[in-house]
């Protein structure tokens, strides 16, 4: 059986809707080590300091100083509607792949680790989505998808 590839980019659009009215109180965080997506503890925070934007369930997102140690997920449910600074960039993806298929990719094999190489800046790197666009993946039928 051989599955076409596709180009990440043309697979994953990154979703910036600013949130409005920024509330501290609904902010997610993308935990390390493949360990999920979570609410944030209120933290003490600058109102209006760091630009926020709204995520939505079912998206693919990552942390981008830590992708490249599992800081990756898919945001569950029950935190639709909350927020990240774009330093924690979701992605819509499109209708014939499913965002578990794109999780999958980089949790097998550890293959988030290989990202660190991409990895850009001093001090503090990150992985930027335009970087990711570039890797190629393998792309099954939705039905295979779901078998994984």
């Amino acid at each position: 059986m051989s599955w076409k590839t596709e180009l990440l980019g043309n697979l994953m659009f990154e979703s910036r809707i600013p949130a409005l009215s920024p509330n501290p109180n609904k902010r997610i965080r993308v935990k390390l080590n493949i360990a999920g997506v979570e609410k944030r503890p209120l933290e003490n925070e600058i109102e209006g300091a760091t630009k926020q934007f709204i995520r939505k369930s079912g998206q693919f997102i990552y942390g981008k100083q830590n992708f490249h140690k599992g800081a990756f997920g898919i945001i569950p449910p029950e935190l639709d509607g909350y927020e990240t600074s774009a330093d924690i960039p979701s992605f819509d993806i499109r209708e014939d792949c499913l965002p578990e298929w794109i999780y999958y990719f980089f949790k097998i094999n550890n293959r988030y680790i290989e990202l660190e190489k991409i990895a850009r800046g001093m001090g503090s790197k990150r992985i930027h989505p335009e970087q990711l666009a570039d890797i190629e993946i393998p792309l099954p039928s939705i039905d295979n998808q779901r078998l994984y």
